[in-house]
């Protein structure tokens, strides 16, 4: 697959059936939000459709239209499966899935956005704890989507949060469970921050 145009790589944030043949995909990856149509499975020896939150690399029929662009093939490049084990982890993925899906159109350089993304689902998956991952995503979102979350909403925290803040955004997910109890305050809080003083959808 060597024409971008043709093809779609990125993680799996929505499935949606349109009709009776076919799912409507979207993905955000280094190109940004990209979405296709694949028919979906009738024989039980086809290849499955991607999961949610699967890496995915899709390779796309030609153009011949318009209108949303046919997967010709599919090849998973990572699967996510134990976000669906634990239902606060898996709330928090869908959680990023749909922000990523409001906010994500007309980012001007996804590939930071995209390992944003990653990091924020592996460290789900790796038991990080939920509250804690969709701080640091919104707030690392915000910095690099150009927002003054660091001069405004961090700065607005009162000494003893802003100490906590600090340590939660500066440490590794792992390191900072000492704070979990903090997170979802700060969490409220930056959320309320960006729906208020920011055009972000949270």
């Amino acid at each position: 697959m060597s024409d971008p145009e043709l093809e779609i790589r990125g993680v799996v944030l929505h499935r949606e059936e349109t009709g009776e043949n076919f799912l409507r995909l979207t993905l955000f990856g280094p190109q940004g939000l990209r979405r296709c149509l694949q028919r979906k499975v009738r024989k039980l020896t086809a290849i499955l459709p991607p999961d949610l939150f699967d890496e995915t690399e899709i390779a796309l029929q030609k153009k011949n239209s318009q209108g949303l662009p046919f997967a010709r093939e599919h090849l998973v490049l990572r699967k996510r499966m134990l976000l669906a084990l634990d239902r606060t982890r898996f709330d928090a993925a869908g959680f990023l899935a749909r922000f990523y899906i409001e906010n994500g159109e007309h980012l001007l350089d996804a590939h930071e956005f995209y390992r944003i993304l990653q990091n924020a689902l592996s460290s789900l998956e790796d038991h990080g704890h939920p509250p804690t991952v969709l701080l640091k995503t919104l707030f690392l979102f915000a910095r690099e989507e150009g927002l003054p979350v660091k001069e405004s909403w961090f700065s607005g925290l009162s000494a003893e949060f802003a100490g906590v803040a600090l340590s939660i955004l500066r440490l590794p997910v792992k390191e900072s469970s000492n704070l979990n109890d903090q997170a979802p305050v700060l969490l409220d809080s930056l959320s309320h921050w960006l729906r208020s003083e920011t055009e972000l959808r949270c």
